[in-house]
């Protein structure tokens, strides 16, 4: 078993996983920011429905590997668990993921200003690093707010470069491109339009529910369960 496959099926709860976590922790330290007590402009919805687990989430590198990196400081990777797996079967096959297909949603009003749609999805357990995004949208939401959603499905977007979009809006669908050993959503905000060269920006949400609490407004944290409290944009 190589290190992208063993990714794929290390257990998504459990003491190993944080056995994992904790090794994380003591191993690496977070990059270094000036927006740790900024407070998001965009009225940031969850951008999908249904309920999600945030596997990635929260300001320490043991509840969010992306915490190493300057740009995707305060990043989330969102995937589907059901019975503390996030696929069905063995696992061999995208369409055995809980997420892949799921519509990915606008999070905020805002103006499409990069859109890949042409990378191919990975199998699982396999890593593309000549385009670790995969297939991506970039949103300018103003205030020098810009969403990243990436490793969406080939194919699979709805929407191009200069497009204007509301909350709610499609943007594509989920799937397993770029830098992904399974299909999950990557979502984070950074406060210019040039992947990988940005900082990072703390993303709030409204609106939700984490382990079925609302939260009026909030930033998910890995382990939570979350679902958003409002109907999409039709």
């Amino acid at each position: 078993m190589n290190r992208e496959q063993a990714m794929r099926d290390f257990p998504k709860v459990g003491w190993k996983h944080m056995l994992a976590r904790g090794f994380l922790s003591l191993t690496q330290r977070p990059a270094p920011t000036r927006f740790a007590n900024y407070q998001t402009h965009a009225a940031l919805q969850l951008p999908f429905d249904g309920e999600w687990q945030v596997y990635w989430g929260g300001r320490s590198v043991g509840k969010n590997r992306h915490a190493v990196a300057r740009d995707q400081r305060f990043a989330y990777d969102f995937l589907i668990l059901r019975e503390r797996r996030s696929f069905s079967g063995g696992g061999d096959e995208n369409s055995e993921y809980y997420c892949f297909g799921r519509l990915v949603h606008a999070p905020a009003a805002g103006v499409v200003v990069d859109a890949v749609n042409d990378v191919s999805d990975n199998p699982p357990g396999v890593m593309n690093a000549v385009a670790p995004a995969g297939n991506c949208v970039v949103l300018d939401h103003g205030n020098s707010e810009f969403s990243v959603l990436a490793h969406l499905q080939y194919g699979s977007l709805k929407v191009q470069k200069g497009d204007t979009v509301q909350a709610g809006d499609v943007l594509g669908i989920c799937g397993n491109s770029g830098h992904s050993s399974e299909a999950h959503l990557h979502y984070h905000l950074q406060n210019s339009p040039a992947l990988f060269r940005a900082e990072g920006l703390p993303a709030q949400f409204l609106d939700y529910f984490a382990d079925g609490k609302p939260v009026s407004r909030g930033e998910p944290v890995a382990g939570q369960t979350i679902r958003s409290n409002r109907e999409r944009h039709q």
